[in-house]
């Protein structure tokens, strides 16, 4: 069985795409989906898609590319959407590269995330980039005794992973990262426990973080089998061990089995 631990399907704009990756999921053995949202215009979106099939998992929140976009009452509104279901708080974290969004406004409204995620104990999908220092000084002062989260499709370094590691976080590799700089990235699959491995496609974002032209459904299982291959060849085991372990990791991230 195997899960995409985080993709956007409510930007996939090609049409009759989404339908037939659903359709053909059972064929290639993908049994749970990680549907992030990234600002409050999707939220609706993400949970439209989420009321179409029963293995998609809903993830709510403002990615740090909209912090200046959102309007008073918008953290009343994510704990509206969170509340009384099952579902998760993403994709939220920090971006440096982006200079023109206020990084204050970034790390005020990753604040208030974390502290709803906390409240409610909801798992979190975290993005990053060039911002290793500041996220890791948050997480140390805003994580609870429930908190779970996953550093999504990362691509820091070693120092930085043991770090997460040691406050309890999941590790998500996603296709494009490691099919692109194979031996780096390898290197940090095997730094990971096996039993905080996570994968993902962050489909349709499958080369960089515009949309691809190449946007079928043969895309997308090409990218999640691939990444699977990958990681089982990094980790130096079968792809059978491989699937069972991200499957059981994928499972306590979502639903309270904690890591550390």
């Amino acid at each position: 069985m195997l899960i995409d631990a985080h993709l956007h399907l409510q930007d996939i704009q090609v049409k009759g795409v989404l339908t037939e990756i659903l359709a053909r999921a059972w064929d290639f053995g993908v049994c749970r989906f990680y549907c992030n949202s990234t600002q409050f215009s999707n939220w609706s979106e993400v949970e439209e898609i989420e009321r179409l099939d029963d293995r998609i998992f809903p993830f709510f929140g403002v990615h740090p590319w909209y912090a200046e976009e959102v309007q008073p009452g918008w953290d009343s509104e994510l704990e509206h959407f969170l509340r009384n279901r099952n579902a998760g708080v993403g994709e939220i974290g920090l971006d440096k590269a982006r200079k023109d969004i206020d990084f204050a406004r970034q790390t005020q409204i990753f604040h208030r995330q974390l502290e709803i995620a906390g409240h409610l104990a909801k798992p979190f999908s975290v993005h990053c980039v060039r911002a290793w220092g500041d996220l890791t000084n948050i997480l140390k002062s805003n994580l609870t005794p429930r908190s779970r989260f996953v550093m999504h499709s990362y691509q820091g370094s070693p120092e930085m992973l043991r770090e997460f590691l040691d406050l309890g976080a999941y590790v998500s590799f996603s296709w494009k990262t490691l099919q692109r700089e194979t031996e780096s990235m390898q290197g940090l699959v095997r730094l990971v426990p096996l039993d905080r491995l996570l994968l993902e496609t962050d489909f349709p974002y499958t080369g960089s973080h515009q949309l691809e032209d190449d946007v079928s459904a043969m895309k997308y299982f090409e990218c999640l089998r691939g990444v699977y291959a990958l990681a089982a060849l990094a980790k130096g085991i079968d792809q059978d061990t491989l699937e069972k372990a991200v499957w059981a990791n994928g499972t306590a991230f979502l639903f309270g089995t904690l890591a550390r």
